[in-house]
């Protein structure tokens, strides 16, 4: 392309250049010549000093330009660009200022059809959508042109924002131009995007060019930076409206106000949303925000995984830091979130709508699971490859809800059986063999073991770790299984993040006065509730001396500062006749590890086993976790009395903490326990939830 090209940039690379309105020019008349074909020369009179124009073909679109070396960046220009279902398009490299006799020859090198075209102007031009009509007139088509600044997207789009004009406009041979859109391509949601931004509650909707911003309210210096951020990552759909939810470093918004523009969108629209969390995914509590609001506004509802980047090869979906910063690519997209009353299991929820794991050669059974052997599947899940049994555990949506790790994609082996972990183990390593070396070698082999509890969204209790069950082989330890319920208000389980944060430590006077170890212990909590094993430790401090205390020590600490929770609670598990017989023959046992169990019994856990521990020094961790007020940990080490459950319970094991000190062998105590055990027992039975303190 001849002359001054600072107006056209590759698509996403920078802004196309203004078009400021200038004087109108009265269209004349079509020659007698023919339009040329691609690169061929137009034919016809030259005026004095004027150029002649051929069309070059480029990807999908035409480049008419003047006769003679043509521009590389303009061809990688119109190559680039995305293709038209409606329209001829065609990149104009025309003069400002173009006079009838130019017109005319530039009229001659546009391919012949009868379709529309869309005209893009590679330098600026006074009045864009002046020319464009005279065109249409002279060619006795409909043009399409853009009235203002079009800002290259990502995938080839050009949109034109509500600051910048109009918007594209029509231009018809004959009859008024009419506004066509504010986005090319051209998206079928359009019409339920107003131009400006909106409020919406507590949170405003701003167009971006692949959709809306759901964002916060309040002013932010940042806010300008956010917005570029999303204009150049999602492409412009003609199907999919993106819709950004929140900000980095905000809060998280309100859900009413991301499922108010749900229910103010059209029904035969709500399919074509693909939300993105921009700001924080999780909510207090740690449910994360598609399960939420899936059960709020009762549809299914589908979130990317991560931001969308034009890599020039094809769309990859990026994880996203805190501050919306890009990390590394993700393999799964798209998860489609199901609300639980209307969309029971299966299919799982959330399930993989669309990724990029290279599992064409296992048979579907369901969307994001293919079959490794007769009782053995792989499921795409947010953290990478779950190889697990059928039909899946009890323990699945815990599975399903973990994060991706931030450098590798992990392909996890179950390991809630050890009898069954070595085979799955090679199913996992013939699984890896068969992708390309190099996403061989990018992966992390691993095992996925459950290590939280079974979360409120599924039961009111879970299968803890039990008190004093034998570690053999012969006899497996019964794993904690199910959703696993982050502690509230997204606080991490690092004690760095602890110190700097005032509202973490609120509630918790022993951390806030400054105890040495204090954000340790807390953050030990935190990763217990958070299903989070113990951060890897170097064998000596940086020093030289010996390594600090012990996971279960911290968490031993950590507990000591949450308030007594004492009373009877419960939980379920399977045990088998081993199992059974080795805790009847047992007067005392002693965990350990941490034990978990439930204020609102064992409700409708999965397991063949009640457990009813009548508790003394357990401690409620619902200042940490508002969404699991029920939740009670008992310390490591806690010693428990098994108690004599009745004739005929032989489904119901029945213990009580011993306090500190305490003598095992007090047989009121065990009687008063064995009553208040069974009176809760039936209470919750009967669905009712209160429960009675123990006197002591």
């Amino acid at each position: 392309m001849s002359g001054n090209h600072t107006g056209m940039t590759a698509p996403g690379g920078g802004a196309a250049a203004p078009l400021a309105p200038g004087p109108r020019q009265d269209p004349g008349r079509p020659g007698p010549d023919t339009p040329s074909g691609g690169g061929a020369p137009a034919v016809g009179r030259q005026g004095v000093g004027g150029p002649r124009f051929t069309a070059h073909r480029a990807g999908g679109a035409w480049l008419v330009a003047p006769v003679g070396p043509v521009d590389p960046r303009a061809l990688a220009f119109t190559a680039g660009l995305a293709p038209d279902a409606e329209c001829t398009v065609v990149v104009a490299d025309l003069p400002d200022g173009s006079d009838d006799a130019t017109l005319d020859r530039f009229v001659r090198a546009i391919p012949a059809g009868s379709d529309d075209l869309r005209l893009v102007f590679g330098r600026p031009l006074r009045d864009a959508v002046t020319v464009a009509q005279h065109l249409a007139v002279r060619l006795g088509r409909t043009v399409v042109a853009p009235a203002g600044a079009p800002l290259p997207t990502p995938g080839g789009g050009l949109w034109v924002g509500p600051d910048s004009g109009p918007g594209w406009m029509r231009c018809a041979p004959r009859g008024p131009r009419t506004p066509d859109s504010r986005a090319f391509p051209k998206p079928l949601w359009e019409c339920a995007v107003p131009p400006r931004p909106w409020a919406i509650g507590r949170s405003v909707a701003e167009p971006i060019p692949a959709g809306v911003w759901l964002r916060p309210s309040a002013e932010d210096p940042a806010r300008s930076a956010q917005w570029t951020r999303l204009a150049g990552g999602p492409a412009v759909s003609t199907e999919l409206m993106t819709v950004a939810i929140g900000a980095p470093g905000a809060p998280a918004l309100p859900v009413a106000d991301v499922a108010r523009f749900w229910e103010d969108l059209p029904p035969r629209l709500r399919p074509a949303v693909r939300f993105l969390c921009y700001g924080p995914a999780r909510l207090s509590g740690g449910r994360h925000l598609g399960d939420v609001l899936a059960q709020v506004v009762g549809e299914p509802v589908r979130f990317l995984s991560g931001m969308p980047q034009d890599t020039g090869d094809g769309r990859e979906v990026v994880l996203t830091a805190d501050d919306g910063t890009p990390g590394r690519p993700l393999r799964a997209h798209e998860f489609v979130h199901l609300p639980p009353a209307r969309f029971p299991a299966p299919p799982p929820s959330p399930f993989a709508a669309a990724h990029r794991w290279p599992l064409g050669a296992f048979p579907e059974i369901r969307p994001g699971t293919h079959r490794l052997a007769d009782d053995v599947v792989v499921e795409v899940v947010r953290s990478g490859l779950w190889v697990r049994p059928t039909p899946a555990p009890a323990h699945a949506p815990q599975m399903r809800d973990a994060d991706p790790d931030p450098a590798h994609e992990r392909v996890l082996c179950d390991a809630a059986s050890q009898e069954h972990l070595p085979r799955l183990r090679r199913l996992a390593q013939d699984l890896v063999r068969s992708f390309p070396p190099g996403l061989r070698g990018a992966v992390r082999l691993g095992t996925g073991r459950p290590t939280a509890p079974v979360g409120r969204a599924s039961s009111h209790a879970s299968r803890a770790p039990l008190p004093g069950v034998p570690r053999s082989p012969a006899v497996p330890y019964p794993v904690p299984t199910g959703h696993a319920s982050p502690a509230g208000e997204a606080l991490p389980g690092n004690p760095e993040a602890l110190r700097g944060n005032p509202e973490a430590l609120r509630g918790n006077p022993e951390a806030a006065e400054g105890t040495p170890d204090s954000a340790d212990a807390l953050a030990a909590v935190l990763r217990r509730l958070a299903g989070q094993g113990a951060p890897d430790a170097p064998e000596t401090s940086a020093d030289g001396n010996p390594p600090g205390p012990t996971e279960d020590v911290l968490l031993g600490r950590g507990l000591r500062m949450l308030p007594l929770r004492p009373g009877p609670t419960g939980l379920r598990a399977t045990l088998d006749e081993p199992m059974r017989r080795w805790y009847a023959a047992q007067a005392v046992v002693t965990d350990p590890h941490a034990c978990e169990a439930s204020t609102l019994g064992p409700a409708g856990a999965p397991g063949n086993t009640v457990f009813l521990i009548l508790s003394v020094n357990g401690r409620s961790t619902k200042s940490l976790d508002p969404l699991r007020p029920d939740r009670v940990l008992f310390l490591p080490g806690s010693r428990f009395r098994v108690l004599e459950a009745g004739p005929g319970a032989t489904d119901v094991v029945m213990m009580r903490e011993l306090a500190p000190g305490e003598s095992s062998l007090d047989r009121v105590r065990d009687a008063a326990a064995v009553g208040e055990l069974t009176r809760a027992w039936q209470d919750w039975r009967a669905g009712r939830s209160g429960t009675r303190p123990v006197g002591h």
